[in-house]
């Protein structure tokens, strides 16, 4: 294969055909490695269409590194909600006061420093400096394995050939313009080398595909057969005061949904309420609704079923109490958005 011809191909489809996103820049216009960073941790696990209008509020809420460290993680946090796998923004909420702290406010492009701030690992490190500078770093996501795996004709699933393909990868990597190369590919995998019947017809980069030569397009890369998620049940309470306001609660530091604004739960996570509360949210004068909600996380599905109470001593109980119509206006984890509308629909 010729190498140049390929990435030549590549840049050219890109020039002419690169989606317009936010986070991406004009020809010679200055690189900030900052949203460059945001943007990329915002799309780990998350579709480029969700991505936009939250990194454009993102931006607009915390245009710099400094801003966003002098914030309160709850803040974040609660931004955050509808993003999921809420690990991200307490990283980035961490780095940001790392680099102000240690970098003074500048973030760095050093591979050994960069690698070493939280929720960072290689391919962030590597596409946040390919992007920023042009390094030639090899960057990888999922829809590049996508694009390697069918290019080099790997014919293992791709969880188990990763180092295979980032050497592939790494042979196709260009000496000049790496960052709109790397993006171009992610576009490609995006739009075109997609998961099921991709338009080949439409690929620069047809003619490199090995796959292609052998008519096996939807048979690469290999699919691993999905296993059932284990089921978890819980409890919710709806716990409403004579004033229409409802109680919520803010969950721990660990865990999932860690520091998130909830209804009342338990019994589903290593999340504990403590003694107090467990005495006040008994199932005592709660009236079980008929409706359960159900959430996917990534390793388990959860069915909660909902209890409403009206008769408590408000003086036991720790939270905050909100109207009922604000509550569509908070920065509440999806899980807990499903509970509020299953009891509003009732």
């Amino acid at each position: 294969m010729d190498y140049t011809d390929f990435s030549k191909n590549v840049l050219i489809w890109y020039s002419l055909n690169k989606r317009d996103l936010p986070w991406r820049y004009k020809k010679n216009e200055k690189k900030d490695p900052y949203k460059i960073w945001v943007s990329e941790v915002m799309l780990q696990q998350t579709t480029v269409q969700t991505v936009i209008p939250y990194y454009e509020k993102f931006i607009k809420k915390w245009p710099n590194i400094k801003k966003l460290a002098s914030t309160n993680i709850n803040e974040v946090l609660d931004f955050w909600s509808g993003l999921g796998y809420y690990r991200r923004a307490r990283n980035l909420h961490l780095t940001s006061k790392i680099v102000s702290e240690q970098f003074d406010g500048v973030f760095p492009l050093k591979k050994d420093e960069i690698i070493k701030l939280p929720g960072i690992g290689e391919y962030t490190a590597s596409a946040i400096r390919a992007i920023t500078k042009n390094e030639k770093d090899t960057v990888v996501d999922a829809n590049i394995e996508r694009v390697i795996a069918r290019i080099f004709y790997l014919k293992k699933p791709i969880k188990e050939i990763k180092k295979e393909i980032k050497k592939n990868a790494g042979k196709l990597t260009p000496e000049l313009n790496n960052g709109d190369y790397i993006q171009a590919l992610m576009d490609i995998g995006s739009l075109i080398c997609t998961p099921k019947d991709p338009l080949c017809n439409s690929c620069p980069i047809e003619k490199f595909c090995n796959t292609k030569k052998k008519n096996a397009v939807n048979k690469i890369p290999k699919k691993i057969k999905k296993i059932n998620k284990p089921i978890r049940e819980g409890i919710v309470f709806w716990i409403k005061n004579t004033n229409n306001q409802v109680l919520l609660k803010r969950r721990g530091d660990d865990g999932l949904l860690a520091g998130m604004l909830e209804f009342p739960s338990y019994n589903w996570s290593k999340h504990r309420i403590n003694e107090n509360d467990k005495k006040i949210l008994s199932l005592k004068n709660a009236k079980k609704l008929k409706k359960k909600v159900t959430h996917e996380f990534s390793h388990f599905k959860l069915i909660l079923t909902i209890y409403e109470k009206n008769q408590f001593n408000k003086s036991n109980l720790d939270g905050m109490w909100v109207n009922i119509s604000e509550i569509k206006n908070l920065g509440l984890p999806t899980l807990m958005k499903k509970v509020y509308q299953k009891v509003i629909e009732k």
